[in-house]
């Protein structure tokens, strides 16, 4: 099973960019030693300000055991007891919350870019918490979309992910992009379903997933290759 960690931080604004500074060193000091834990950083660049996500992946939960188990013995292992607890202290100094999620990438909903395909600098990330008892409906909708993408030749490509630790009933799709001006190739969910299913089926297959949903929220995410460990 395929699992994807998110740790989620939002940055008090007058100190984002000593945050920034510590987790470059970070970052320099974990490609310079070729540590094995790997990591992407993302900006929400529009959406909520102020926040960072640091995205990594893991075969199963008996990787992830072990890792470090807390961003700051992540810290002192690459950096050292007394460097380490510095950058640690002024860290956690330049937060208001942060939060960590597990998910599991669900291919099965998904209409993803080739595997081999290098990372895009920026993606569209879309937030979906079902309602109480909508799960399936909720899928039924991401699976559609994922199915409608080929169907009329549509540029997007979807990876769908759930939630294990965390919010149980939120889900969440990435779709990487080159610029902003890829959107304009690619139609919106609605549209999407409407002309790969026709306007009957289509409409409905819509209106049913959106109603199974409580909440959807969109942001835009900028790679930070500079704050990343990739592979």
């Amino acid at each position: 099973m395929s699992l994807t960690t998110v740790l989620s931080v939002s940055l008090i604004p007058s100190k984002a960019r000593s945050y920034e500074d510590g987790v470059r060193r970070l970052a320099e000091r974990a490609r310079q030693q070729k540590d094995a834990f790997q990591w992407r950083a993302y900006q929400v660049a529009a959406g909520q300000q102020g926040v960072l996500h640091f995205v990594s992946q893991a075969q199963d939960f008996a990787e992830l055991a072990k890792r470090d188990v807390t961003p700051q013995a992540l810290v002192l292992r690459l950096l050292g007891e007394k460097e380490g607890a510095k950058l640690g202290e002024e860290l956690a100094g330049c937060s208001v919350a942060s939060r960590y999620t597990i998910a599991r990438e669900r291919p099965d909903l998904s209409y993803g870019p080739d595997s081999a395909a290098p990372a895009l600098p920026m993606s569209v990330v879309t937030v979906l918490r079902a309602r109480p008892g909508h799960q399936d409906a909720a899928e039924e909708l991401l699976r559609k979309i994922s199915e409608a993408i080929p169907k009329v030749d549509d540029p997007a490509r979807i990876v769908a992910y759930q939630t294990l630790i965390g919010d149980l009933r939120t889900y969440w799709t990435v779709r990487p992009i080159r610029s902003l001006a890829d959107l304009d190739q690619q139609l919106p969910p609605g549209e999407l379903l409407t002309k790969a299913f026709g306007a009957a089926e289509g409409g409905l297959i819509s209106r049913s997933g959106t109603e199974a949903l409580e909440q959807v929220e969109r942001s835009i995410m900028l790679l930070r290759p500079d704050l990343s460990n990739p592979s």
